[in-house]
C-alpha cells in the first residue's frame, strides 16, 4: 500500500503517462514500458521480491507452454501451479518471521526479506492464467503481455483481481481523454477517503473505542455495553473505506495508461442478504473464489453446502493462515449456508403466496434482511479486526450480549 503514498509516485506518474502516449508509439513497446517501470519501482521497494518474481512468471508462463504442446498433462500443470502458489504464499507470508529466529532482526539479510503486500493478488493472478490455458479459455502466451500484466503497478499492492483477459479485453490502444479526465477524479477520490476518513476522520473520532475495546475485559461490558456492538461496526466502516479507496486509486492510476480495471465494491452496506453481499463486497476476490473453488467442488460433490464452507475458508486464509481468518471463514460460510437454504424455503412460499397473496407480516420483515445482513458481517470483524483468537472471542461475545445488557440496564 506504501507505493501509493511514496513521494516519488505523482512525479513518476506525471512522466509516465505522457511518454507512455505521445512517445510510445507501438503497443509492445508500451506493454515493455510498463512492465520495466513496474518491476523498478518494485526493486527500490521489495528487491528480493523483484529479483525473484519474474523468474516465477517465466516459469509459469514455461508451465504454459509445455501444458499447451502437450510435454506436461493438464493435472500435471496445476498441481505444479497449485503448489507453487502455496510456496509462494507461505515465504511472504511466514518466510520473514522463521528467518528472525535465525537472523536477528535488524539484520541486513532480514530487513530484505520484507515481501509486498500485493503477494497474494500476484499468486492468485498467476493461478488464474493457468487455471485459463488448462480450460482453454486462453490461448495467448505472450511473455511480455503476461509481464506488463502481473506487474502492473496500480493493481499489485491491493487488486483488485483483475483476469488476464479482462484486463486486455478492456484496454483503450488509443488516448481516450474521457477515461484520463474520470481515473484523475478516481483518484482524487481515493485519496480523500483514505486520508481524510479513514486516516483522520475515524482515527480521530474513534481511536478512543478502538483502542479501549482491545485492553479493555468482559467486565467492561457492563459500564459501556455499546462499545462491543459500536467496535465492530466501526471496524466494519473502516474497512469498507479503506479497501475501497485502494480500488479508487486503483481504477485511478490505471485509467491513465488506458486500462478499465473492474469495480470491486457495488454499493455492499446495503444488500438484502448475505449472499448479495458477497456478489457486491471485494467482487474480484469473491468471483476467483466462486469461479475456481465453489463450482469445481459443487461439481464433484453436489454439495452446495461444502462449496460454500470450502469458498469462505480459502477466502479467509488467502488473509492470513491463523485461528482468527479460519473463524471467520467458517462463520460467513455458516451464514451462506443459512442464506441458501432459507432462500429456499422462501421459493416454496412464494409460489404459495402467489395463490393467497403474500402475508402481512412477510412485507413488514423484509426490510429487516437489509439491517441483519449488515449487522451480520459487521459482527465477522470481532475476529480479523482483533490480534488473537481469545480477543477475539470476547469481542464477539461482547458485541452480541451488549444490546441486551444495554436494554436490561434502561428497563430495570
Amino acid at each position: 500500500m506504501s507505493i501509493y503514498f511514496s513521494i516519488y509516485l505523482l512525479p513518476a506518474a506525471a512522466f509516465s503517462v505522457p511518454f507512455y502516449w505521445l512517445v510510445l508509439k507501438k503497443d509492445q513497446h508500451r506493454l515493455l514500458f510498463l512492465l520495466l517501470a513496474s518491476v523498478g519501482v518494485l526493486m527500490t521497494i521489495h528487491p528480493v521480491f523483484a529479483v525473484v518474481a519474474p523468474g516465477v512468471v517465466a516459469g509459469s508462463w514455461a508451465l504454459v507452454n509445455c501444458m499447451d504442446k502437450r510435454h506436461l498433462t493438464i493435472d500435471t500443470a496445476l498441481v505444479i501451479a497449485i503448489s507453487a502458489a502455496i510456496l509462494i504464499l507461505a515465504i511472504g507470508k511466514y518466510g520473514r518471521d522463521i528467518a528472525a529466529a535465525v537472523w536477528s532482526p535488524d539484520d541486513w539479510v532480514l530487513s530484505r526479506l520484507i515481501m509486498p503486500l500485493g503477494l497474494s493478488y500476484f499468486a492468485f493472478r498467476l493461478l488464474q492464467y493457468v487455471f485459463d490455458h488448462a480450460r482453454g479459455a486462453l490461448k495467448d502466451r505472450s511473455l511480455v503481455r503476461l509481464g506488463a500484466f502481473m506487474f502492473f503497478l496500480p493493481i499489485f499492492p491491493a487488486g483488485p483481481l483483475e483476469t488476464y483477459q479482462g484486463f486486455y479485453e478492456k484496454r483503450s490502444s488509443h488516448f481516450d481523454k474521457q477515461l484520463l479526465y474520470g481515473g484523475l477524479r478516481r483518484i482524487v477520490l481515493g485519496y480523500f477517503k483514505k486520508t481524510v476518513i479513514v486516516d483522520f476522520l475515524i482515527a480521530i473520532l474513534f481511536s478512543d473505542l478502538l483502542r479501549d475495546v482491545h485492553a479493555a475485559n468482559l467486565g467492561e461490558a457492563l459500564v459501556h455495553p455499546a462499545w462491543g456492538p459500536a467496535f465492530v461496526v466501526v471496524a466494519f466502516l473502516r474497512a469498507y473505506a479503506d479497501l475501497s479507496a485502494y480500488t479508487d486509486l486503483a481504477i485511478g492510476f490505471s485509467s491513465l495508461f488506458g486500462f478499465r480495471i473492474m469495480e470491486n465494491f457495488d454499493r455492499p452496506l446495503w444488500r438484502p442478504n448475505l449472499a448479495e453481499f458477497w456478489r457486491c463486497w471485494h467482487i474480484s476476490l469473491s468471483s476467483w473464489c466462486r469461479n475456481n473453488v465453489y463450482f469445481p467442488i459443487f461439481g464433484l460433490t453436489r454439495k452446495p453446502w461444502l462449496g460454500l464452507y470450502a469458498t469462505m475458508l480459502v477466502m479467509g486464509l488467502w488473509h492470513y493462515v491463523n485461528l482468527n481468518w479460519t473463524a471467520w471463514g467458517l462463520y460467513h460460510g455458516t451464514g451462506l449456508v443459512v442464506v441458501s437454504w432459507w432462500m429456499k424455503q422462501k421459493r416454496k412460499r412464494t409460489r404459495a403466496w402467489r395463490a393467497m397473496g403474500q402475508p402481512l407480516w412477510a412485507r413488514l420483515l423484509r426490510p429487516s434482511g437489509y439491517v441483519v445482513t449488515f449487522l451480520f458481517v459487521a459482527l465477522g470483524y470481532s475476529f480479523v479486526a482483533t490480534q488473537r483468537f481469545p480477543e477475539a472471542l470476547r469481542v464477539f461475545v461482547w458485541a452480541v450480549v451488549g444490546p441486551f445488557i444495554w436494554l436490561g440496564q434502561r428497563v430495570f
